[in-house]
């Protein structure tokens, strides 16, 4: 069985972890990047030294055009079973009222129009292969607040998507989504405070990507499995927060 996936934003941190555990579970890997071109082509070489199937796309979400030519590369493999695994995410602090426009069409193109054209283009172009899409979302769906305003309707929008194409019930095609918790550091956070915050969820467990790796070997080693949210937040989505964890205690501004 000839097995394809493009794993979008592949280059470092989450993408690269389910880019390595797709090409060890015997997927050919298509690491999708943009601006982390040179991590995406040490992670195929990695990849590659160890035996498995591995190559670099650079493709820009924000252009349509580069966005189905890409679909188009992967889905010429002429594959049995074909993984899509929408990753990619724009992530920039904003709030409503103080929301630039621009802010809200990174968003877009990269949590809604790529992923939904990817999708489309797979569905049209598989055959008679097996099609598996994974959207990685975001816990905040559950509980949301403020911060990431623009990003957070990104991720909703996906959501929508993902949950109408499952209402199809395409023969030969499942859709899941990908709920993380806090498990990655990032600018905003020293270390200290992201150890703290990481274990600050209702169950008091840290979660750590290998969990997420973990929700995706269920949706291989499951093939009866219908499309659907698996939820990896130890509860998080459960739990209303005035603001993101990364600010929890920080008053709002006025305006914004």
């Amino acid at each position: 069985m000839i097995r394809a996936a493009l794993v979008t934003g592949a280059g470092r941190r989450v993408g690269a972890a389910i880019a390595t555990r797709l090409a060890e579970r015997g997927f050919h890997v298509f690491i999708h990047v943009h601006r982390s071109q040179a991590d995406g082509q040490a992670l195929a070489q990695d990849l590659r030294a160890r035996g498995l199937a591995a190559q670099t796309l650079a493709c820009d979400l924000a252009d349509a055009q580069a966005v189905d030519a890409m679909a188009a590369h992967v889905l010429a493999s002429d594959a049995d079973h074909y993984m899509l695994v929408n990753n990619a995410s724009w992530f920039g602090h904003d709030l409503p009222g103080a929301a630039p426009a621009r802010n809200l069409d990174a968003s877009l193109d990269v949590h809604v129009r790529a992923p939904v054209a990817l999708m489309e283009a797979f569905a049209r172009g598989r055959g008679r292969a097996r099609l598996d899409a994974v959207n990685v979302l975001d816990q905040k769906l559950g509980a949301p607040n403020p911060d990431y305003y623009s990003y957070t309707i990104g991720k909703y929008g996906l959501w929508g998507a993902a949950r109408t194409w499952r209402a199809l019930q395409a023969k030969g095609v499942r859709v899941f989504g990908l709920w993380p918790g806090l498990m990655l550091t990032s600018d905003v956070l020293d270390e200290e405070d992201f150890r703290a915050r990481r274990a600050g969820n209702p169950l008091r467990r840290p979660i750590d990507v290998s969990d997420l790796l973990r929700a995706l070997d269920l949706v291989l080693d499951a093939p009866d499995l219908p499309g659907q949210d698996l939820l990896v937040d130890a509860g998080e989505s459960l739990y209303a927060r005035a603001r993101d964890v990364a600010f929890e205690g920080e008053p709002l501004r006025s305006g914004g």
